[in-house]
């Protein structure tokens, strides 16, 4: 047997895309900690995001993470239902970054989140593509930062992308209210686009 050959049928395509939902997870301020209540924040915004999968029952296997320091991307397989990831497991993230920053003596763990969905590649051990970019400008959009300005209690901004908004929020599937959402125009580097921005963990009005 040509064992060349055969690990050549086998491997991966890495010229044919996987359709992902892709969230971004940044902190917001946690350039200005010192290097052990970075630590202490990182370790938080872990146990969260997994406690937060548990709780909506999605298996941690399944989803695809890449480490950003501040923050994370998490890639999410189409197996896994837009609705679940918005409610209960994001919204499982805010009450868990609500209750750590409930009784941590640390600075608040404030977060910008991006949900947009696409094509990726798999690329070495990480992924690339322009529907990754785009989730990637989406959470570095100035009314999240504004929002989070505006509302110093709030522990977590959320912007969808106007892919998401249309084809899942606004159908109020679950306890997801369409109302609470604002549209907001989101220009970052290449990307000029319709997004939908919302808080949880506040009672913020617009």
């Amino acid at each position: 047997m040509n064992t060349t050959s055969w690990w050549r049928r086998k491997s991966p395509d890495h010229r044919i895309p996987e359709h992902r939902t892709i969230v971004v997870v940044d902190m917001t301020g946690s350039g200005s900690w010192h290097n052990q209540v970075q630590l202490r924040a990182r370790a938080a915004l872990t146990e969260s995001v997994r406690a937060a999968l548990r709780g909506a029952g999605i298996p941690r296997h399944s989803v695809a993470v890449e480490d950003r320091g501040d923050g994370m991307i998490l890639l999410f397989p189409a197996t896994v239902p837009k609705v679940v990831i918005l409610d209960p497991a994001i919204r499982l993230l805010a009450e868990g970054m609500n209750a750590h920053n409930t009784t941590s003596g640390d600075p608040r763990i404030r977060l910008r989140l991006s949900v947009h969905a696409g094509e990726v590649h798999r690329h070495g051990r990480g992924w690339a593509g322009s529907d990754l970019n785009t989730a990637c400008r989406l959470v570095n959009a100035g009314p999240l930062y504004d929002l989070l300005r505006r509302h110093p209690h709030t522990d977590l901004a959320l912007v969808l992308s106007d892919v998401i908004y249309q084809g899942t929020a606004r159908h109020h599937y679950r306890d997801i209210d369409p109302a609470t959402y604002h549209p907001i125009s989101v220009q970052v580097k290449e990307l000029h686009a319709t997004a939908w921005l919302t808080a949880l963990r506040t009672t913020a009005t617009w």
